[in-house]
């Protein structure tokens, strides 16, 4: 696939984020070297896990992937999570950011292994939390 490569590290983050929930969530940028490689990420039950400090990780004017484990209560069958994969393509970012961040997507989603659900979003409405658990949480599901 055209785009860039994947770095060794934002594979071993997102399997200690899937097999030991080691993480709440990391967020991947395309870096100098055309690389895709991991920019933070945060431990669960800390200040930073919250996903109002991912969403402050994301650039106004340019684009990132970010990857957040989506908890919930479904009531009937308890509590669940879901790997949710994030691209964010904002429509203030510059359109050579924006194809660069697109055609590269399929080298990470192709990486990481594990993801239940995906969600592009170009404007701020459409990554507010509300609107992402809506798109990905079963009906009825309350956030934890």
């Amino acid at each position: 696939s055209s785009g860039a490569g994947v770095t060794k590290e934002s594979i071993d983050l997102f399997e200690d984020l899937k097999l030991r929930r080691k993480y709440a969530w990391i967020v991947y940028h395309i870096n100098k070297e055309g690389t895709i490689a991991p920019q933070a990420f945060a431990e669960p039950g800390t200040p930073e896990a919250s996903y109002d400090s991912f969403l402050g990780l994301l650039p106004e004017d340019e684009g990132r992937y970010g990857v957040f484990d989506l908890n919930y209560d479904s009531g009937a069958d308890g509590v669940r999570n879901k790997i949710v994969f994030i691209m964010w393509a904002p429509t203030t970012s510059k359109i050579r950011s924006r194809m660069v961040y697109a055609s590269s997507k399929a080298a990470i989603r192709e990486r990481l292994q594990g993801i239940h659900a995906e969600v592009q979003c170009t404007e701020p409405s459409e990554i507010a939390f509300e609107s992402v658990f809506e798109k990905i949480a079963p009906k009825g599901a309350t956030p934890i």
